[in-house]
């Protein structure tokens, strides 16, 4: 049976480039932050409790030299006695499915003479935390193509969709370091996000403020800088209430105390694991010092968007069009536009506040992909101002930055610059036209017979 017209219509062009993109998939642990969220879940699943210095071991022995750098963390027990882990525990839940039916296959493949190892980081554990994020990342993406067709015409969400996914970060952190929160974050930021825009001009049900502050919980769990997704949420009720009190009308405020309360207490009630893990680690309700101690005050703002070392705009340029597409979202939803740069100027400020702002051995600015959803409407609602006489030169405009941002992940796996020290925009431009063109064949060719070689293990990642 045929699927329907309109289901092609609308799905058909993203469903093909999601099969097209799949052997960009690349299961495999890096010497990255990634091994903290894999020793959660480890250690709960396998070991009961939350302590992980046997956890930190098992990668030690596995190769004493790419994760050389976890002694820092088996070696120095906090004031509980417990070992440093400062990772949120939201991927490794959303993991969790996954990761038992790979402790089930295994299992079952040593009882029919395999020999596994069951130690929860062989490679079906692997391969099932990487299908995880690779799951839960399409899912966040087709919510994203949902929430900007409330607003916006096909042809502009999916070429919107398709210029997000594939000529920013996103490509590299869905598909080559899956192992890593990032999928996940887009995922829970996706849906808050939906479940916002899909109801927001009229009252709430108390059932579906709940759904939302448990959106909003997850959000938090899954990355501690999602708190700043629910800014837009949080302005938008905010000028209704405004709106309410200027009409005279603030008696009806009362009718939305449940709603509000009960978002309170679902996002309250899905965060709070996460603290009991805080308090268990350190002796704290908080985030360990470990992060907090990384920040100042926001002197990195214009690097984060700007610098060559992993600036937002100077590696991905899409993002930079994204941006400016707000301005056609205000034009339509002056509402919603705000709250959205609201909350992208926040994550400025934040990320900007970082001392270690470039994101370590990135590939790009990876700390504003839960920005993906909002950057997706900007750009959705940049493309549906576009004429219809214009759309080809439009697309040839996404198609050339999708190119750019492979050309710029073929030099960051090949070493053309390096991933964890500065590097000139000129060099990365000229590379692009130079060497890159004169070496991808080789490269694509190693891709698929030797893409471990291409993928070596690099400075560890910081949070």
């Amino acid at each position: 049976m045929s699927l329907p017209n309109e289901w092609r219509k609308e799905w058909g062009v993203l469903l093909i480039a999601a099969l097209v993109a799949l052997p960009l998939f690349t299961p495999r642990l890096y010497a990255a932050d990634e091994l903290k969220y894999v020793s959660h879940l480890r250690s709960v699943y396998f070991d009961g409790d939350l302590t992980y210095d046997n956890d930190y071991y098992l990668f030690i022995e596995r190769d004493p030299v790419a994760y050389g750098w976890v002694h820092s963390l088996a070696d120095s027990p906090t004031q509980t006695g417990r070992f440093l882990n400062d990772a949120p525990i939201g991927a490794p839940l959303l993991w969790a499915p996954f990761y038992l039916v790979a402790d089930i296959v295994v299992v079952a493949a040593n009882a029919l003479g395999s020999e596994i190892p069951r130690d929860g980081i062989s490679q079906p554990y692997v391969w099932a935390i990487s299908i995880g994020s690779l799951f839960w990342g399409m899912i966040g993406l087709a919510l994203i193509y949902r929430a900007c067709r409330l607003f916006f015409g096909r042809w502009a969400s999916q070429l919107a969709l398709l210029g997000i996914w594939f000529a920013s970060a996103l490509v590299f952190y869905l598909y080559i370091t899956p192992p890593m929160a990032h999928a996940n974050s887009i995922f829970a930021v996706a849906l808050f996000t939906w479940l916002w825009l899909r109801n927001r001009d009229r009252q709430r049900t108390v059932r579906e403020w709940m759904g939302l502050g448990a959106a909003a919980g997850l959000m938090v769990l899954v990355r501690e800088l999602n708190w700043l997704m629910m800014i837009p949420l949080l302005f938008d009720e905010a000028m209704k209430v405004l709106g309410r009190l200027r009409a005279g009308d603030a008696r009806r405020l009362f009718e939305w105390v449940p709603g509000y309360a009960t978002y309170g207490v679902s996002l309250a009630v899905v965060v709070a694991p996460q603290f009991v893990v805080y308090n268990a680690l350190h002796g704290a309700f908080s985030p360990t010092p470990f992060v907090t101690e990384k920040f100042s005050y926001p002197q990195f703002a214009l690097d984060v968007l700007f610098s060559a070392f992993h600036g937002l705009y100077s590696w991905t340029p899409v993002t930079l069009l994204a941006t400016a597409g707000l301005y056609f979202v205000g034009r339509r939803h002056p509402v919603v536009a705000a709250g959205l740069g609201l909350a992208f100027v926040a994550q400025v400020l934040v990320v900007g506040s970082y001392l270690t702002w470039w994101g370590g051995a990135a590939f790009g600015a990876r700390r504003f992909l839960n920005c993906t959803p909002l950057l997706a409407l900007g750009l959705a609602a940049l493309l549906d101002e576009v004429p219809t006489s214009k759309r080809r030169h439009a697309t040839a405009t996404i198609a050339f930055l999708i190119i750019w941002n492979f050309g710029l992940a073929i030099q960051y796996a090949t070493g053309m610059i390096p991933r964890d020290q500065p590097v000139a925009m000129t060099t990365i431009a000229v590379n692009q036209f130079t060497e890159v063109p004169r070496r991808g064949a080789n490269v694509l060719w190693r891709f698929f017979t030797d893409r471990w070689s291409l993928v070596e293990n690099s400075p560890r990642e910081s949070s």
